[in-house]
């Protein structure tokens, strides 16, 4: 699965990743900024400027997860047809996400997504 960390850092956050295959199938059409798409297999960075959009992405996403009463939410994936998912987990990797992208801003590096 993809995991992050920002750029050239030394350490490796424990829960900066997908957290199932599915999940990544899901959230990432939901994360593209407009640059170039996530390589699955290689790595792929963003910029500061695509941290910042990815930012207010990931707050309109979070907002509209947060109107649904919903526990679970269902999404037919490529390999493995309908899934349902715990909505938690999606809002979690999405947290995950936004305090990484905060602290690439924050540090002026980028943000590097590594691909399997």
């Amino acid at each position: 699965m993809i995991s992050w960390d920002i750029k050239d850092s030394k350490e490796k956050r424990k829960n900066w990743f997908f957290p199932s295959f599915e999940i990544q199938e899901y959230m990432l059409p939901l994360m593209h900024v407009g640059g170039a798409d996530i390589d699955e297999y290689g790595d792929t960075e963003y910029t500061i400027e695509d941290c910042v959009r990815l930012r207010k992405a990931i707050a309109y996403i979070l907002k509209g997860l947060s109107f649904t009463n919903k526990k679970k939410i269902r999404y037919e994936t490529l390999s493995r047809g309908l899934e349902t998912f715990d909505k938690s987990l999606i809002i979690e990797a999405f947290q995950n996400l936004d305090v990484a992208a905060n602290e690439a801003i924050e540090k002026q590096k980028g943000l590097v997504f590594y691909g399997d």
